[in-house]
């Protein structure tokens, strides 16, 4: 089973990655929600599945304290390398691999992925393949991208060849929650993040009135309400009991 975006298109996609980095803190907005619960996890190793340029990689180590492997089957594996070593990071192994060709040797206290799952058909078999990763009471963190409703209708105008290689089910919390589920999972949080953001470039004038609203929403303090029209990410945090 391969992801319906292919090899090449990630290739393509990494190939104008910006210089390297110095981490400059939990810039991720995903940030609030994965604190509440990898504090509390006290570290330990993690793998991140389709690591792309690896900065995920850097946030679990600075922030958590995670030692860090990472998983992708790109071509630009070197840069996630530099990435790391520049971030004072020498511990990492990194697997150029296909997901599914790949026989984990360890198991870990963490395994995340971001907008991963959400390009193959058979999303059933990719969540249970994530199992395969974790220790017994460890966690999985599975973000996938909200592509539905307000956001489906702005790629389909603004970015349609992105819209065309994410498959749709584990956007549904309740279908991401079943999936877990049924792969022995016990959920400790699956919920759609924040109210509204676009996360695909927009025209300037449609940008302007998208920037206003979530400052009005930050101002009325209304710009945390998850749901699946607006949230521009579904967050799951599960662990194996």
């Amino acid at each position: 089973m391969s992801d319906v975006a292919g090899k090449k298109y990630w290739n393509a996609l990494w190939e104008k990655l910006p210089p390297v980095q110095q981490y400059q803190g939990p810039v991720h907005e995903q940030h609030p929600v994965l604190a509440r619960f990898l504090y509390k996890a006290g570290g330990g190793d993690a793998i991140e599945i389709g690591c792309g340029t690896g900065n995920y990689m850097v946030y679990l180590n600075k922030e958590f304290g995670y030692r860090v492997d990472g998983l992708d089957y790109s071509d630009h594996m070197d840069y996630v390398r530099a990435n790391l070593l520049y971030n004072g990071i020498q511990d990492s192994e990194l697997f150029n691999v296909d997901f599914f060709h790949f026989a984990p040797t360890k198991k870990y206290d963490l395994v995340l992925s971001g907008g991963f799952v959400e390009h193959f058909d058979d999303f059933e078999d990719v969540v249970r393949k994530h199992v395969e990763f974790v220790k017994r009471g460890g966690l999985i963190v599975i973000v996938v991208p909200n592509l539905t409703h307000i956001h489906r209708a702005l790629y389909g105008l603004f970015e349609p060849k992105v819209l065309a290689v994410h498959r749709f089910p584990l956007m549904r919390r309740n279908v991401l929650r079943h999936t877990l589920e049924s792969a022995g999972l016990k959920v400790l949080h699956c919920e759609y993040h924040k109210t509204f953001r676009p996360t695909c470039d927009l025209p300037l004038i449609l940008d302007s009135i998208s920037r206003g609203v979530q400052k009005l929403l930050r101002i009325t303090r209304l710009d945390d309400i998850g749901n699946p029209y607006g949230s521009p990410y579904l967050i799951s945090v599960s662990t194996m009991a």
